[in-house]
């Protein structure tokens, strides 16, 4: 039976993210240091977008009291209005789809007057670093090395890994040297070279082997009546400090129990990883979101005014729009008035988000600031987002990489989640409360009857 070709009509819905919806999401997602990112890459290329560096010296507090539970309603939804300034409006050829209070509102909903000036980007919170072959071409560079030895010095030093030892077998690199610099090097003229960077800093760099490591470490030490001994060790029975054999090792060297636990201090002084003091290991950077603070009437919740930057559009190219006839520059104004303004609002947007979260937390949790871990409540994503009215990964992407700044430290907002553990005739408890308890517990035991 044949088939016959032929049109069917499906009427349905389905739910699509706009642009501004997606960024949005986006923007709530990251962490301070990325909106900082976002925020300075922005600024860059869309020339709508500016710092706004004409603060008003009257800007209200925008923040949250978290007031005694009793006497407040934990189920109240009221929010408090955020600050919107009044702009101007321009020509009705630029028209776009919001009002324009909307752009010139204050994304940070700061809680005291900032300058532009307080601003911090992200790029001046890393420092550079000196790494290992910085620090060994330094010490190269000023050894009085021959034309020939400059040239081998420069491939060792470059095939020593970050924990400093020799990646490549010495015959490998050799050919390698003479493949590439045309030349016909030997291997003791290798091999003198790389006796000598193995006396730079750091003692045992340039090693081939953890064993050449530590004896090369052995060498440079003061006088220690164990250092023959321990080298020794290292050389012939290595595999003996692995098993931790030590009959066997006070048998051989003939040693009580108080020279073994000597040279057993002695080796265990020394560095297997030499280079580990020059490895590039950045600090995590944690950018706190928000902040809370006691007054007279409870726990204050703000948002972290030294975060971000107080963003605003550009007004001078708003007029410039007016009087453009071309009309391919009034389309890039537009489309460059269009990404600013989106960009304000989703900061603006994840700015709200964080601060009813916190509120509902501190709300929440306020126990846990006044008393600590012990009096942490049981709390879930679906809790919060019941009471917010928003969806449960809403919770999720507004948690995640959000950090507080509290008189107890900061913490990641999913810190203050736990699961609760039920128990015969009281409420469920916080996991974190159960461990807590249970550390304060070893914690005052007698050492002594350990």
């Amino acid at each position: 039976m044949a088939l016959m070709p032929g049109l069917q009509l499906n009427i349905g819905q389905q739910l699509k993210l706009t642009p501004q919806l997606q960024q949005s999401i986006k923007i709530l997602q990251y962490s301070a240091l990325e909106v900082q990112q976002t925020i300075e890459a922005t600024l860059e290329i869309n020339f709508m977008l500016e710092v706004d560096e004409e603060l008003s010296q009257d800007d209200e507090q925008t923040s949250d009291t978290h007031e005694n539970t009793k006497e407040k309603d934990p189920s109240s939804k009221e929010e408090k209005p955020l600050d919107i300034n009044e702009a101007d409006t321009i020509s009705s050829e630029l028209d776009i789809d919001c009002n324009w209070d909307e752009v010139y509102s204050d994304h940070t909903v700061s809680s005291s007057s900032k300058s532009a000036e307080d601003y911090i980007g992200a790029e001046t919170y890393t420092a550079s670093e000196k790494t290992l072959h910085d620090h060994l071409h330094w010490q190269s560079d000023i050894y009085p090395w021959d034309e020939v030895q400059e040239v081998l010095a420069s491939y060792l030093i470059d095939d020593i890994s970050d924990e400093g030892y020799l990646s490549t077998d010495l015959d490998q690199l050799l050919e390698e040297i003479n493949l590439n610099e045309g030349s016909s090097h030997n291997l003791e003229e290798l091999k003198s070279v790389l006796t000598i960077i193995q006396q730079f800093e750091p003692t045992g760099v340039g090693a081939r082997s953890v064993q050449e490591s530590l004896l090369l470490q052995l060498a440079a030490m003061p006088n220690n009546p164990f250092v023959v001994t321990a080298a020794q060790l290292i050389t012939d029975n290595f595999d003996w400090l692995s098993f931790h054999d030590n009959k066997r090792i006070k048998k051989l060297y003939g040693l009580d129990d108080e020279q073994l636990s000597q040279l057993f201090r002695l080796i265990q002084s020394l560095n297997p990883r030499p280079g580990r003091d020059f490895s590039s290991i950045q600090s995590e950077i944690i950018v706190p979101d928000l902040r809370i603070r006691r007054s007279k009437q409870g726990w204050l919740v703000e948002l972290n005014a030294n975060a971000f930057p107080r963003l605003a559009v550009n007004s001078t190219y708003i007029d410039l729009a007016s009087t453009l006839d071309n009309s391919e520059q009034s389309k890039k104004i537009k489309e460059q008035l269009i990404e600013a303004k989106g960009l304000i609002k989703s900061i603006h947007s994840r700015g709200e988000t964080l601060l009813r979260v916190g509120r509902f937390i501190v709300e929440k949790q306020h126990l846990f600031f006044e008393e600590g871990e012990q009096a942490m409540q049981p709390l879930v994503l679906r809790e919060v987002a019941e009471n917010l009215e928003l969806h449960e990964s809403t919770i999720s992407r507004a948690t995640s990489q959000k950090y507080m700044q509290t008189p107890r430290g900061t913490y990641e907002l999913k810190y203050f989640f736990s699961t609760g553990v039920s128990q015969y005739g009281s409420a469920d408890q916080s996991a974190t409360a159960i461990k807590a308890h249970i550390k304060g517990l070893i914690d005052q035991e007698d050492a002594k009857n350990l």
